[in-house]
């Protein structure tokens, strides 16, 4: 299946449907009873292989299910299957394709989860997300991904990347399922109840912050898809104000991301032992040979982008831009055209959702429709302040209920 999946769980996900069934008629039915859902293969499930995407972790077989994976099941959620991603989430894959066209990555490092939900197979998965790897991969395979606010959903049993970047959070089909899983995952029941009930209503009255300059560097198709979206959310009511960003300007997040995720991924992981794959030894080594200071000064412009996003929301109900500056690139692209000159992919991946995971805000990225050249999904990225995951997923619903879901590739 494009290399999406990593394991069928037959004979867990068989019980767990025979209890489900048993539950529904007896009228016992929990949450999300029979609701089926998978997980990024670098997420826990006690007694069953992970591998963290990692060749030196073949037939590892961990003792502890990760809590987000134990709050869903206690749900009444049926575990499925364990999904494709990168060697301990550090990246793209290039084994799992693109839904949309095979030949076009699927983004990463949740790539199996967005492939998974993208192409129409599962409703939920779980993903993780330390500079853009839930809402990337979402965005290119025409998915909900949602990041809530940095620790509200628990990370215990994922084994962390970054210890200041990481976030737990979903892929989903529509924004609906992303808001009935969000506080079940959360542990939170007036969570479920609120964003639930609030999600509806019209925008009326909220003040919708339209990033501008560094944010609006996208193909033109990208730019076009936003524009309309941005509209959009103009007709629901929404009051827009354009809002510039000068520090994002001179200090770029995902470079900072790059030297924490280095330094803490590198003081995480055994560099001698066996079976790493070479792109992954090459980013620890690279961790291992930064110098303290390098590190410390990430930190402290850590400090400063996440107190200057802060005071972005100043009288503002929420920030959107674009989720990707591209539509997804084919597997062999390393260069892309983006204002105006030839920038390195590496360097455009992440450009707008690192800064994200450096401040911890909620952001969700929603399909706001498919580029009129290449036909690929597009998403509009929406982003509430601290604790707010509730306008996020309120935004995001309403948004979603007025420009339709893009359904599974194929069945458009």
């Amino acid at each position: 299946m494009m290399g999406m999946i990593a394991r069928i769980m037959h004979d867990e996900a068989r019980q767990a449907a025979a209890e489900s069934r048993r539950r529904i008629l007896a009228g016992e039915a929990r949450e999300l009873e029979g609701l089926a859902f998978g997980v990024k293969d670098v997420i826990q499930v006690a007694g069953s292989p992970t591998t963290f995407g990692s060749p030196a972790y073949a037939g590892f077989v961990p003792a502890v299910t990760a809590q987000a994976v134990l709050n869903l099941r206690d749900a009444g959620a049926i575990l499925v299957a364990k999904l494709a991603t990168y060697e301990f989430a550090s990246g793209p894959n290039s084994f799992t394709r693109n839904v949309w066209d095979e030949r076009r990555r699927s983004g990463g490092s949740s790539s199996g989860s967005a492939a998974a939900v993208g192409g129409g197979l599962l409703q939920v998965a779980l993903g993780t997300d330390s500079g853009g790897s839930i809402r990337v991969p979402a965005a290119w395979c025409g998915a909900v991904g949602f990041k809530p606010t940095r620790g509200r959903v628990p990370t215990s049993g994922v084994p962390p990347l970054s210890w200041h970047l990481d976030h737990t959070g979903t892929l989903t089909q529509t924004v609906t399922t992303a808001a009935a899983v969000f506080g079940i995952l959360a542990g939170e029941r007036s969570v479920r109840a609120l964003s639930g009930d609030a999600a509806l209503r019209p925008l009326g009255g909220m003040r919708i912050g339209v990033l501008g300059g560094w944010f609006q560097v996208t193909e033109p198709e990208v730019a076009d898809v936003t524009r309309e979206a941005v509209t959009a959310l103009s007709d629901l009511g929404a009051e827009l104000i354009n809002v510039d960003f000068p520090l994002i300007e001179q200090v770029n997040p995902d470079a900072v991301k790059r030297v924490l995720v280095e330094a803490e991924s590198a003081a995480l992981h055994d560099t001698d032992r066996p079976g790493h794959g070479h792109a992954f030894m090459h980013m620890l080594e690279a961790g291992t040979q930064l110098r303290a200071v390098d590190y410390i000064h990430a930190l402290r412009l850590r400090s400063l982008l996440a107190e200057a996003t802060t005071a972005l929301f100043g009288g503002l109900d929420a920030l959107v831009c674009a989720t990707s500056a591209i539509v997804a690139p084919f597997e062999d692209q390393d260069v892309v055209r983006l204002g105006g000159r030839m920038m390195a992919l590496a360097d455009v991946v992440a450009r707008n959702t690192s800064i994200f995971n450096i401040s911890g805000h909620p952001a969700v990225t929603v399909p706001s429709g498919l580029g009129r050249e290449t036909g690929m999904p597009v998403g509009l990225q929406v982003i509430a302040p601290h604790w707010r995951d509730d306008v996020c997923l309120r935004i995001g619903r309403a948004f979603q209920a007025k420009v339709g879901t893009l359904g599974p590739p194929g069945l458009v």
